[in-house]
């Protein structure tokens, strides 16, 4: 890193080759931005820090008592030229400069001020264009960094080799957005604007107190930073808009003729040859959800589900308040693989409803979305459920009315006993196996036996295979209507 004008810089000056460092050896590393004389008694209101001070004596400081209050000012030393008025510094005050560390130097009395000031301020001027060639130079290879990498990873481990500290990307709730959280235990953060409504920080690990330029450093830093993550919101908006163009064609069942529309499809994961699920998401606004926010942010669903399954280059975009989200055909590729990965999104949305499809030809995906939209479910239902399992009972539940009811009324209905009403919904769902229903009710074959017998009486009809799924068919119609 770039250095500062020290006292050390100062005393090897070839106009203070005659000077006598006297005291505070150890603090000869005290940065120096200034040096001004003063020969007053009440020296507090022209003094600051990293000054050095110079004096004749003339004021006649009480040098017990003084060098401590310079050295709380954050003095960088002070030079006495030994002549008229002052020939000695008092031992208490060598004794306590030694302990703080603060450095007194002797100069001749014949070695005017103003060539050490001139001197010096040259030295000061010198290092300081140094500092801002540094600076500049740090900022180019800063820039160049965020050109080469190719993840914000990469990006942050550039740009920590150059300034020798470790450096994170934070979003708003103190989460790092790298693959993996750089650990620091003392750090300062500065801002960066992005896109988003909230604001990311980079956050930049305290090895040692940061010096002014190392503070205009990291601001600029910051903004290559934020240029960087600016420059992929971009790409990732641009890479959206053409995912939604592919894919609203594809779900409007408009079929994908242009030969570089097909070309780029492939380049965003999306091959037209290929099978591929079709996964919709949408916010409940029925129930319990119904006094949730009216209008809960789906593109924050978007984003989530998009990180969340960026392994399995997904594809979405946004219809008619849904999320849609393509993903090619995957040996790894599961319901249950898919509701793991899922699953901090139904944590963060709990009034999501998601239904997943089967892999299906590009050809099917319009006539699959708008299966998906009649079978969607309006509740809640915290994990993405399968298509197919969903389309039975929507089907059951839009049969006619009036004949499903006539249907019940002449079966179900007839069945008046609980029990007897119990025993028979219990046949029907374990397909008219009369050993597991009996073990599922917890009763003898012969109890079981009995009962089925009343059921035939009740129902006047035999209780075969045929008709128990004719009453297993009317019994879910009854389900579908909340009966």
């Amino acid at each position: 890193m770039t250095r500062v004008t020290t006292v050390n810089d100062v005393l090897a000056l070839p106009i203070l080759s005659e000077a006598q460092l006297i005291a505070g050896a150890s603090g000869l590393d005290r940065p120096v931005r200034v040096v001004h004389v003063v020969d007053i008694p009440d020296i507090a209101q022209w003094i600051s820090p990293q000054m050095l001070l110079m004096t004749t004596g003339y004021s006649q400081f009480q040098w017990t008592t003084i060098i401590a209050e310079l050295d709380a000012q954050q003095l960088s030393g002070v030079m006495v030229a030994f002549g008229p008025y002052i020939q000695k510094i008092p031992d208490e005050a060598v004794q306590e400069a030694d302990r703080l560390g603060f450095p007194i130097i002797v100069l001749p009395w014949a070695l005017p001020f103003v060539k050490i000031s001139e001197a010096v301020h040259q030295l000061v001027i010198r290092e300081q264009f140094a500092v801002m060639e540094n600076i500049d130079r740090l900022q180019t290879r800063m820039v160049r960094a965020a050109v080469e990498s190719r993840s914000l990873t990469q990006l942050c481990q550039s740009l920590a080799s150059l300034v020798d500290r470790s450096v994170d990307i934070m979003d708003s709730e103190g989460n790092s957005l790298l693959h993996a959280a750089v650990p620091m235990e003392q750090f300062t953060e500065f801002a960066i604007q992005t896109f988003h409504a909230h604001t990311h920080f980079l956050r930049v690990a305290l090895n040692a107190p940061l010096e002014d330029w190392e503070t205009r450093l990291f601001e600029h830093m910051a903004l290559v930073a934020g240029l960087w993550v600016l420059r992929e919101q971009v790409a990732a908006r641009t890479e959206a808009r053409l995912q939604s163009s592919v894919l609203d064609l594809a779900l409007h069942g408009d079929a994908i003729h242009d030969p570089g529309l097909v070309e780029r499809a492939k380049l965003i994961g999306f091959n037209i040859h290929k099978r591929h699920h079709v996964l919709v998401t949408a916010l409940s606004r029925t129930g319990p959800c119904a006094q949730r926010q009216a209008f809960e942010p789906v593109t924050h669903i978007e984003d989530m589900l998009r990180t969340l399954l960026r392994d399995g280059k997904v594809l979405t975009t946004i219809s008619q308040e849904h999320v849609v989200a393509v993903l090619p055909e995957h040996p790894a590729l599961s319901l249950d693989s898919l509701n793991r990965k899922m699953s901090p999104v139904f944590t963060k949305h709990p009034c999501l409803v998601a239904v997943f499809s089967d892999p299906i030809d590009t050809a099917q995906l319009a006539h699959t979305y708008r299966t998906v939209l009649r079978a969607m479910p309006s509740l809640p239902s915290r994990e993405a459920l399968r298509l197919n399992a969903l389309l039975f009972p929507r089907l059951i539940a839009e049969l006619p009315s009036d004949v499903m009811g006539t249907m019940v009324q002449l079966t179900w209905e007839r069945v008046t006993d609980p029990v007897l009403r119990l025993t028979l919904q219990v046949l029907v769902e374990h397909h008219g196996s009369r050993s597991e229903a009996a073990e599922a009710l917890n009763i003898h074959r012969n109890t079981l036996r009995y009962r089925l017998q009343q059921l035939e009486q009740a129902l006047d009809h035999k209780l075969d295979s045929a008709y128990v799924w004719e009453l297993g068919f009317m019994f879910r119609w009854i389900q579908s209507q909340g009966k």
